[in-house]
C-alpha cells in the first residue's frame, strides 16, 4: 500500500522534579530525554543534534509552559530545531527526510516533540507516494521506542499519512495495521501494541493502539490517515494543544501505573496485618493472665505501630495518585475546551474518550482500593486498642492487688507495732531464767510479749483483709 508524505511524531515526556524522586536520579539523568532525541536523529539521519547544548532549561521559571530553546538558536520566532538529511532505501535510492525537534518545559516535566517526515514537496514539486515499508527506515533498531527509565513519564508515537485515493472505497483499518507492522518489523523483540479503538478526528479516520489500563509496557501509538485537506490544516492549528493533551494523558497513565505498584504493596501489608492479628495468642487462664502472656502482648504491641506507620504511608501515597489523576484529568478537559474554541466547536469525541472513560475508570478503581484497604487500617487500630485494653486492665488488676496487699500489711504491721511496745516495757527482764510452762508457772515476760505482738499482728492483718474485701 502506498501513502503520501508520511510523518512520525514522537511526543516524549520526562520528570525533572518531584517530591517522590531521588535527587541523585535527577542529577544523573536530567538530560535523558535530550540524549534520546540526539540518538534518534543520529540513527536515522547520521547527524549530531547536540540538543542538550542548545536549550536553556532554566528559562522563564515563573511560567508553566516554556519554549526552552536558547534565544541564540531561535530563527524567525521558530522555537524548534529543523533537521534534514537523506536516507538510503534498499541500498540504492536516497530519499530526503526532514523534520524538527521542539523542546519545552511543562509544569514539573520536560517535553520533546520530534518529527521525522517525508516532505510533501521537494524542489517545489510534489513528492511521490511511498510504500508503507518506508516507515521502517524512520525507526531503525526501534530507536523511536524509549527504554524504561525512572524519570520517563511516557511517550506517544503519532503516524500521519495522506491517502490520495481516499475517494476509492478502502479499508483504512488494514492500512493502519500495515503501517504499524512496517514501523515495528521485528515483532519478536518488540511486540506491536494491541489495537484499542478507532474513530474520526478533524474529519479523517484515526486508530489507537496500546491498552491504557495495561499497567506495564504501555505504548500509545496513533495512526491518523489524512483523507481531507482540512484535517492537515486543523492539525497544524492546534499541534501545541495536542502536545499538552499527550502530556496530561501520560501524567494520568503514569499515576495509575504507580497506583498499581502501591496496590500490590498495600495488599502485602494487609495480609501481614491480618496474619499478625490472627496470631494474637489466647490466654491460658482468663481469670489470671500470666507474666509470659503479658510479655507476648507487649512485644506484639511494639510491632503494630511500625506496621501501622508503613500502611498509613502507602494509603497516603495512593490518595496522592488519585489526586494527581483528578488534577490532570481536569487539565486535559480544559485543553480540550481550548481546542474546541480554536476550531469553532470541532467534534473531539475521539480525544474525549480518554477523559470520559479511562480517567473515570482509574478514579473509581483507586477509590475502591482506598475503601477496601482502609478496613485494614481500622483492623490494625482495633487490634492495638484491644491489646492495650487487655494490658491496661491486667495492670490495673495487679496494681489493685498490690495496693490491697500493702493495705493489709500496713494495718497488720501497724497494729503489731503497737503491741510490740509491750516488749520494750519488759526488755529489762530478758535475763530472768526461763521457767517451764505450767499452770503454776507463768511464761517468761519477754516471750509472752513477743507472742502477743505476733498474734496481734496476725489479727490486724486479718482485720485489714476483711476491710479491703468489703471495699
Amino acid at each position: 500500500m502506498k501513502i503520501y508524505a508520511p510523518n512520525i511524531h514522537l511526543f516524549a515526556f520526562q520528570l525533572y522534579k518531584g517530591s517522590n524522586i531521588d535527587p541523585d536520579t535527577i542529577s544523573n539523568d536530567v538530560n535523558f530525554i535530550w540524549e534520546r532525541g540526539n540518538a534518534i536523529v543520529q540513527e536515522v539521519l547520521q547527524q549530531d543534534l547536540q540538543l542538550s547544548k542548545r536549550i536553556d532549561v532554566k528559562k522563564q521559571p515563573e511560567f508553566t509552559k516554556v519554549d526552552i530553546l536558547k534565544d541564540t538558536e531561535v530563527i524567525d520566532e521558530n522555537y524548534a530545531l529543523d533537521v534534514s538529511g537523506n536516507i538510503t532505501i534498499n541500498h540504492q535510492q536516497n530519499i530526503l527526510v526532514t523534520g524538527l525537534a521542539y523542546p519545552c518545559r511543562i509544569s514539573d516535566s520536560y517535553g520533546l516533540w520530534l518529527n521525522l517526515r517525508r516532505p510533501e514537496k521537494e524542489n517545489n514539486q510534489p513528492t511521490e507516494d511511498v510504500e508503507t515499508d518506508f516507515l521502517q527506515y524512520l525507526n531503525p533498531k526501534n530507536c523511536l521506542l524509549l527504554p524504561e527509565h525512572p524519570l520517563l513519564l511516557g511517550q506517544t508515537l503519532l503516524i500521519t499519512a495522506w491517502i490520495n485515493n481516499a475517494k476509492i472505497q478502502v479499508d483504512y483499518k488494514n492500512i493502519a495495521d500495515e503501517c504499524l507492522q512496517k514501523l515495528f518489523p521485528n515483532q519478536t523483540q518488540n511486540p506491536v501494541p494491541l489495537f484499542y479503538r478507532q474513530g474520526e478526528l478533524f474529519g479523517s479516520p484515526i486508530f489507537e493502539y496500546g491498552l491504557p489500563n495495561q499497567s506495564s509496557k504501555y505504548q500509545q501509538v496513533l495512526i491518523w490517515l489524512f483523507t481531507k485537506q482540512e484535517t492537515g490544516n486543523k492539525f497544524h492549528q492546534c499541534y501545541s494543544e495536542l502536545l499538552d493533551l499527550f502530556f496530561y494523558h501520560h501524567k494520568v497513565i503514569k499515576s495509575y501505573k504507580d497506583s498499581r505498584i502501591i496496590y500490590q504493596k498495600l495488599d502485602e501489608n494487609y495480609r501481614k496485618i491480618d496474619s499478625e492479628v490472627d496470631n494474637i495468642p489466647e490466654p491460658e487462664n482468663t481469670q489470671r493472665l500470666t507474666r509470659k502472656y503479658l510479655k507476648l502482648l507487649q512485644k506484639q504491641l511494639k510491632a503494630f505501630p511500625k506496621l501501622s506507620l508503613e500502611y498509613t504511608r502507602l494509603l497516603l501515597n495512593l490518595e496522592d495518585k488519585q489526586n494527581t489523576i483528578a488534577i490532570n484529568a481536569d487539565n486535559y478537559s480544559n485543553k480540550l475546551d481550548q481546542i474546541k474554541q480554536t476550531l469553532n466547536g470541532e467534534n473531539l469525541e475521539f480525544l474525549e474518550n480518554f477523559l470520559n472513560r479511562n480517567c473515570v475508570t482509574f478514579k473509581r478503581q483507586i477509590q475502591g482500593d482506598l475503601g477496601y484497604f482502609q478496613h485494614g487500617s481500622q483492623l490494625l487500630d482495633q487490634a492495638i486498642n484491644s491489646i492495650r485494653g487487655i494490658v491496661e486492665i491486667e495492670q490495673t488488676k495487679r496494681d489493685r492487688s498490690l495496693e490491697t496487699t500493702v493495705q493489709i500489711l500496713g494495718i497488720g504491721f501497724g497494729g503489731g507495732a503497737i503491741v510490740s511496745g509491750v516488749v520494750v516495757q519488759h526488755i529489762d527482764k530478758i535475763n530472768r531464767p526461763v521457767a517451764f510452762i505450767s499452770p503454776n508457772s507463768p511464761p517468761h515476760p519477754f516471750y509472752a510479749s513477743l507472742f502477743l505482738s505476733i498474734t496481734a499482728t496476725l489479727i490486724f492483718i486479718a482485720f485489714g483483709w476483711l476491710i479491703t474485701k468489703r471495699k
